[in-house]
């Protein structure tokens, strides 16, 4: 007998590995759209507003090293180090990861070890005893149990396979999340410095423009009491000085707050933050040929396209999920252990149990539900493509919206620029003319307020034209390239 029931252990051992070799040869062949991405988009060949000032080279990725400014760099550099945006948005990202891993585990078999005491009492009229002629049955008693139990699902129709790509599609989604955060995070440092450089300028300006106000006034009051000007005269000067006396409270107040959005970004503290932006003068200065590149450059380098990309491959991977649902699903199961209701018994072989074999599930009825969740999936999918479709078109206008704005502002910013030099000179020549005794030195006053007007606006211009190269730069998608690899 012993030999009789190895031979019959054997044989289905053999017929198990069998079944096993066919399951899984049958495996990977997953149901569902297998995903062969978007249609390209037709983009342009070139931006339309190039001019002189760019050029189609390939876009920077550490673009705001163009600006030549050190103490922006290291301020870029902090803030994609150290900002708490960024930490937490890294963070989804190793979440995403660890789901997706946890997905893969599902083509693996699962194993459990379990143990149970229990206290059990049988009914002597249920079906366990009542028909059995043992008297007097024993019906109280402490059941002892080990052991251990497996499982293994055959992906037959793909669906841990389709999930798997649903994982990993959404993890590369949110990686692009994050780069997305650093091309903002690093425009934003960059608006928040150029903001701080410019109040910082027009604060200087506005305080020689009321310094020059005032000494107009104190001239033209001299001037009245000795009847050489009108009241009205006074008046107006007054008048004029006051205006202006207010503007100087409220650079200062847009270059703390610059200040603050910069301590913000960085991690920093603004008692860090103040002597490093003494370091530093002036606004930065665009370079004279800034690099746009192409437009069908904008879908590798905008990575709110490429997130859109992967979700729209998560998406059709979840319709091939959703199909799957709908066929049967082959697992090979079993347990083994020891089970005795005599403690001293629990590992003798006579207390041995177990159990192994394919289990297969067929889904016959479910209200309809597996077909909806095929709908479902199939409009997510749709939905996803529109989106992509949409980022793209987005991207392209936000692209082509900023070369244009930047042509605009280096032309304007150019021409300020001539004019505010040609007014500082006139009013040096004013000054000469002064001390020569030609002039009075309301006509000196009056040519250097016409200065430090041109001088504001000039200001205000460069500052501009370095917020449309920031703009420009985030809607091109440069700085999430130098995020180290994870």
């Amino acid at each position: 007998m012993s030999f009789e029931r190895s031979t019959v252990a054997a044989w289905q051992l053999v017929r198990l590995r069998g079944v096993a070799v066919i399951v899984i040869a049958l495996a990977g062949c997953a149901v569902g759209p297998d995903y062969r991405g978007p249609a390209p988009s037709p983009l342009p060949a070139q931006y339309q507003a190039l001019d002189a000032g760019m050029s189609a080279d390939p876009a920077s990725d550490r673009w705001w090293e163009l600006l030549a400014d050190p103490v922006l760099s290291a301020f870029v550099a902090d803030a994609l180090a150290d900002n708490p945006d960024l930490a937490a948005a890294e963070a989804r990202v190793r979440e995403s990861r660890a789901l997706a891993r946890a997905a893969g585990a599902g083509f693996l078999p699962s194993l459990n070890s379990s143990g149970r005491i229990s206290r059990d009492k049988l009914s002597l009229n249920g079906e366990n005893l009542a028909l059995i002629p043992i008297t007097p049955p024993v019906t109280a008693f402490t059941d002892y149990r080990i052991g251990l139990d497996a499982a293994w699902e055959i992906d037959l129709a793909g669906h841990t396979h389709r999930q798997v790509e649903a994982a990993v599609a959404r993890f590369g989604s949110r990686a692009e999340t994050r780069n997305d955060a650093r091309v903002v995070v690093a425009a934003e440092v960059a608006s928040a410095y150029v903001d701080y450089r410019v109040a910082a300028a027009r604060l200087d300006v506005a305080r020689r423009t009321l310094a020059t106000l005032e000494e107009s006034a104190r001239l033209v009051g001299l001037q009245q009491q000795a009847g050489l000007a009108s009241e009205s005269d006074l008046k107006a000067a007054d008048a004029e000085r006051l205006s202006s006396a207010g503007l100087p409270a409220t650079l200062e107040a847009s270059r703390l707050a610059a200040e603050l959005r910069l301590a913000a970004l960085t991690g920093q503290a603004t008692t860090t933050l103040a002597p490093r932006l003494e370091a530093g003068s002036a606004i930065p200065g665009v370079p004279a040929k800034a690099p746009v590149g192409l437009p069908a450059e904008l879908l590798r380098r905008r990575p709110d396209i490429r997130g859109a990309e992967r979700e729209l491959a998560a998406a059709t991977a979840d319709v091939g999920s959703a199909i799957a649902a709908q066929f049967p699903r082959l697992s090979l199961v079993g347990d083994a252990g020891f089970d005795s209701v005599r403690s001293g018994d629990l590992t003798s072989a006579a207390s041995r149990f177990w159990n192994v074999g394919p289990q297969l599930t067929v889904p016959l009825f479910a209200g309809g539900r597996l077909h909806r969740q095929t709908e479902a999936a199939k409009a997510g999918q749709e939905a996803a493509l529109a989106v992509y479709r949409g980022t793209v078109l987005r991207a392209m206008s936000e692209a082509e919206t900023a070369v244009v704005r930047f042509a605009a502002s280096r032309r304007d910013a150019a021409g300020l620029d001539s004019a505010a030099g040609q007014l500082a000179g006139r009013a040096a020549l004013e000054r000469r003319r002064y001390d020569a005794g030609d002039i009075s030195m309301l006509e000196v006053l009056l040519a250097e307020r016409a200065s430090n007007h041109a001088a504001d606006q000039r200001a205000e211009s460069a500052g501009r034209l370095a917020l449309d190269f920031v703009a420009l730069q985030k809607a091109l998608g440069g700085g999430w390239q130098t995020a180290e690899a994870r």
